[in-house]
């Protein structure tokens, strides 16, 4: 079955795009020098737009290709075919100092904060080192910077002085939301950021990413296989299936008026969990 799409895309949509994917594929080669080697076609042919100030959910199956589209968009892995623009930008063009700029304004959220902090640094100087390494602010800017984040997202300045093992799961998190905004970037890439947290934390989280995006006027891309998740984050929804996607609409009509026969199984699977974070509210 063909992919259903809503209506409006065009090139126009495309020119106004913060991120165009175009016919992006990954391939994978598996096996060794001594086994023969075979390929995994992880993402095939994708293409979408996320829009300025919206937040683009991508949802699918363990394996369905995510987290391989979320890491090329971040060109922390290359595709093996089609491209990724970047504000009107193809990512392939860029290299040294015009790489480092793109990194000050697109920023990664993972799924485990504590494997993306150096356990031996204090969470102030992993907020402080972007800071050092774009040369923004003097030292005293930059203190003032990391407090001020880290009370944006609910954390006193105190933190600043603790180290990763010291922070809770949630905390944790947070302090990586401090350091994905510490930069004042364009888009937020999100990787499953909440998957690893029990539920009424999960909620904090989801509420402080809405409501520093509201704040902030940031556009976002969140992945997660957690269809509450995703019905409670986005504005639009990308249905992905073996490396393509199948169905991307507004978040309502994906929920109440799924087009893809697979769209509507995934729903059914799991009736409850669509209804997990209609009513976290205003958690802090």
């Amino acid at each position: 079955m063909g992919i259903a799409l809503a209506a409006g895309s065009s090139k126009k949509v495309m020119a106004e795009s913060v991120i165009h994917c175009e016919e992006l594929s990954k391939q994978f080669d598996t096996g060794n020098f001594w086994a023969r080697k075979d390929s995994v076609l992880a993402v095939a042919d994708v293409t979408l737009d996320v829009l300025p100030g919206e937040t683009l959910g991508i949802v699918g199956e363990s394996g369905s290709g995510k987290s391989t589209l979320l890491r090329m968009m971040l060109r922390l892995i290359r595709p093996t075919n089609g491209r990724v623009l970047f504000e009107g930008e193809d990512l392939r063009h860029f290299s040294g100092n015009r790489l480092r700029g793109l990194r000050r304004r697109m920023q990664p959220v993972f799924q485990d904060p504590k494997s993306s902090f150096n356990p031996r640094l204090s969470v102030g100087a992993s907020l402080s080192a972007p800071l050092e390494v774009h040369n923004i602010g003097t030292r005293k800017e930059q203190l003032s910077r990391v407090s001020d984040v880290l009370e944006l997202v609910g954390l006193d300045s105190q933190f600043s002085s603790r180290y990763p093992h010291q922070l809770s799961g949630g905390q944790l998190q947070r302090a990586a939301i401090a350091r994905a905004i510490m930069l004042r970037p364009a888009l937020i890439l999100a990787d499953e950021p909440t998957s690893a947290l029990d539920v009424s934390v999960q909620a904090q989280i989801l509420n402080l990413l809405k409501r520093t995006k509201s704040e902030l006027g940031l556009t976002c891309v969140f992945v997660s296989h957690n269809l509450g998740v995703i019905r409670y984050v986005s504005d639009r929804v990308a249905v992905m299936y073996r490396g393509r996607i199948v169905e991307i609409n507004t978040a309502h009509d994906i929920f109440t008026r799924p087009q893809h026969e697979y769209t509507r199984a995934l729903l059914a699977a799991v009736p409850g969990e669509t209804k997990t974070f209609t009513n976290v509210g205003t958690t802090k």
